[in-house]
């Protein structure tokens, strides 16, 4: 279990994006193998636990782009969570466009995403753990958690399936 605090709020992740794990997750995202989000929702259901401290909590994962959803025909972070035993809520909607993410650089990516998300559904007084497939920069997850405390919500974490490498710190 890999811990990082971003934007005031912790993220946790399962695995370290690489070797192995990021070959499954390229081959979930990127190859439509839907079937390897079962090997994957181990390191999501741990993180969401961790990420909660043991206590129910609202699972609200990070919503997919048109784009993404029109390619692929399913969310990501939702059909692992799913794998999981986990209940994710879509609560968050876009609330304006954004470029791609990739090859941005972290200054970047926060402002490409910066007020990027709204809460579609109340959630004031709720207890929050946003949830991703794998966190980068952490960005997109502290532009969600800022809005989800914007409508209320208590963000108690982050959790993701995997970190890339250069955010990982032992927790």
């Amino acid at each position: 279990m890999r811990r990082r605090d971003i934007g005031g709020v912790a993220v946790w992740s399962g695995l370290a994006y690489e070797g192995p794990a990021a070959r499954v997750i390229r081959s979930l995202k990127q190859e439509g193998r839907t079937a390897l989000a079962a090997a994957l929702a181990p390191a999501l259901a741990a993180a969401v636990t961790a990420a909660g401290d043991g206590d129910p909590v609202m699972v609200v994962p990070i919503p997919t782009s048109r784009a993404a959803y029109r390619r692929r025909g399913y969310r990501v972070p939702e059909l692992v969570a799913r794998r999981a035993g986990l209940r994710a809520e879509r609560v968050l909607v876009a609330g304006r466009r954004t470029a791609d993410q990739r090859g941005l650089d972290r200054g970047e990516r926060r402002r490409n995403v910066a007020g990027s998300f709204v809460a579609a559904r109340p959630v004031a007084g709720r207890r929050v753990v946003v949830v991703d497939d794998v966190v980068t920069t952490g960005a997109t997850l502290a532009e969600a958690a800022r809005a989800l405390r914007a409508a209320g919500a208590h963000v108690v974490g982050c959790a993701t399936v995997a970190s890339t490498p250069r955010l990982v710190s032992r927790g």
